[in-house]
């Protein structure tokens, strides 16, 4: 496989039947000409990857999604970062997506391409080569668009957001040399991406659009703690540093 268009980088825990439905939603809304790759990190103490393993590497059988799984230690939802850190150190993705289990890929249907011709419904894949294509030199994160629909176990009432799962480019990742250092990874990435390099912000909109269906995490409070620290401002800033040195 040549260098793939994007790493999905996905730490996995106890969610066999939210895990199949979100890798199909990826499998099932790719043009399947583009290669790309899923990275899944397991906890070595959670027996549901035993069954989740195989069905997952069928799944992608035929395709051009290579899957690579990671089985570990357990971090828990305060050192959520060092999954996704393990995972992009393995990744070989132009760009490096923030993924969970709870989300799901929709299609995107665009407008007509002649007077009054058909819509068309565009993939995923090809969305973000078309991303990467458009992306001028300042730019080192992406952000797609969450849909939050009503159902019972919505965390937030239903809205449209820019703010979560964001898509990091390689040479974002090898300039600060790591994915994130909170385990607020969405929210760590937004406040490196406040940067502005000459009057540029580093940071898009991408098109691909998510439906997400959070449930609250107990340590959730914990999580947000350590990501509120002020150290946690000096390492934002560092890795703004690091970015505004890469241009």
């Amino acid at each position: 496989m040549d260098m793939p268009l994007v790493s999905f980088l996905a730490p996995i825990r106890e969610g066999p039947e939210t895990t199949i439905t979100s890798l199909l939603s990826i499998k099932e809304n790719a043009s399947n000409t583009i290669d790309y790759e899923i990275l899944i990190r397991f906890d070595e103490d959670d027996p549901t990857h035993l069954d989740i393993i195989p069905k997952v590497m069928e799944m992608f059988e035929g395709t051009r999604g290579e899957v690579k799984i990671i089985i570990g230690p357990r971090y828990g939802y305060e050192g959520l970062h060092h999954y996704y850190n393990e995972l992009a150190a393995i990744s070989r993705g132009k760009l490096l997506f923030l993924w969970n289990d709870d989300l799901e890929i929709l299609p995107v249907r665009s407008g007509w391409k002649e007077r009054n011709g058909p819509h068309e419904m565009e993939d995923w894949d090809m969305i973000l080569k078309e991303d990467l294509e458009d992306m001028g030199p300042h730019i080192f994160l992406l952000f797609p668009t969450e849909v939050y629909f009503p159902s019972d176990k919505d965390l937030y009432e239903r809205h449209i957001s820019n703010l979560s799962f964001p898509i990091l480019t390689r040479k974002g990742y090898e300039a600060m040399g790591h994915f994130s250092e909170s385990p607020l990874n969405d929210a760590y990435l937004v406040n490196v991406g406040c940067l502005s390099l000459e009057g540029k912000c580093i940071r898009k909109r991408s098109r691909v659009m998510l439906h997400h269906q959070p449930e609250y995490h107990p340590n959730r409070q914990g999580a947000s703690e350590i990501h509120m620290a002020d150290e946690m401002e000096v390492k934002e800033l560092a890795d703004q540093e690091a970015i505004r040195g890469a241009l």
